[in-house]
């Protein structure tokens, strides 16, 4: 939706997600922030972070809401419906969406509070007083309409000063302008694409009434692969995207990869783990390196970030 702000120079998020998988991912992602152009990073509430270990990462960090890895903050006894015998999650982001939908979604909208209220508070604890609040999950699980005005409700009870609130509905138009790359999406991502659109429908309105600041996104038809020359290609067009509907942008990469042997955050998940070993998350912490992507982001990095509601 084009505003007072159409036409202006995008300002240009280059972020990663999932900082606090382990130290040698932390580290990982860290390289590129200091030899790159990452600019903002969002951290693992559940991860392997402690205090001061962010001091010294001068950017935006982000709660990066879990429901699906590893294990909750929230003792498992207060939220059973979510947690297995084990204490860890149970569901994937289907299963969530498919609980939702089913008559015990409003006790599963009780449980999923506590543990996004807990997750908040914990990476605010880690950070500065006067430190922004952004905010985004993993999976992309709050486009989860139940999920979704269970965050708002949060939000407005805590009055949180949210200065950033990721949309992951991508747009399909800066794609279908490169033909050359019809045949380089995976068919899992066309779906992920297709579902996270279609949710975004029901979320839409509640989340402009809140006038909570977002980007366009990009980062799901990529996803897995997030690689510079594929970058470059569709750049120029989610540019004018941006330009027309007067909002910035936010590329999303997962340059944090783990090497056989070392720790995941959850041993059980065998599809999650073949993701982190995979040789498309070197690609894209190589992508946050290049020097090409890397001008292209001094260049969008001219302004303060103000965000759109799309």
């Amino acid at each position: 939706m084009a505003n007072s702000r159409t036409g202006r120079k995008p300002f240009l998020h280059i972020h990663a997600d999932d900082y606090g998988m382990n130290d040698s991912s932390c580290r990982r992602i860290e390289t590129c922030i200091q030899g790159g152009c990452l600019n903002g990073i969002s951290l693992m509430p559940n991860g392997c972070l402690a205090p001061g270990q962010l001091d010294r990462l001068d950017i935006p960090m982000a709660v990066h809401l879990n429901l699906v890895e590893g294990r909750p903050l929230t003792p498992p006894e207060e939220i059973p419906l979510l947690v297995g015998d084990d204490g860890y999650w149970k569901y994937s982001f289907f299963g969530l969406l498919l609980l939702s939908l089913g008559p015990r979604r409003k006790e599963m909208a009780r449980q999923v509070s506590l543990e996004l209220r807990a997750q908040i508070a914990a990476v605010r604890r880690l950070l500065p007083a006067n430190a922004p609040v952004l905010l985004d999950s993993h999976q992309h699980t709050h486009m989860i309409p139940l999920i979704f005005h269970a965050l708002l409700k949060i939000v407005e009870e805590e009055q949180l000063d949210v200065s950033y609130l990721r949309i992951p509905a991508e747009p399909i138009g800066p794609f279908l302008r490169e033909p050359s790359l019809y045949h380089t999406y995976q068919p899992v991502n066309m779906v992920k694409n297709a579902v996270l659109n279609f949710l975004w429908l029901f979320n839409r309105s509640a989340f402009r009434k809140t006038g909570i600041p977002t980007a366009m996104f990009c980062g799901i038809l990529f996803s897995g692969h997030m690689d510079a020359d594929r970058v470059l290609k569709v750049f120029p067009h989610f540019v004018r995207l941006a330009q027309k509907r007067g909002c910035d942008l936010e590329f999303l990469f997962h340059p944090g990869y783990i090497k056989t042997g070392e720790e995941f955050l959850d041993s059980r998940k065998a599809s999650f783990n073949a993701f982190y070993l995979s040789e498309g998350r070197k690609a894209e912490s190589a992508a946050l390196r290049d020097a090409r992507l890397c001008a292209l982001a001094e260049q969008y990095r001219h302004e303060t970030a103000a965000g759109c509601h799309t």
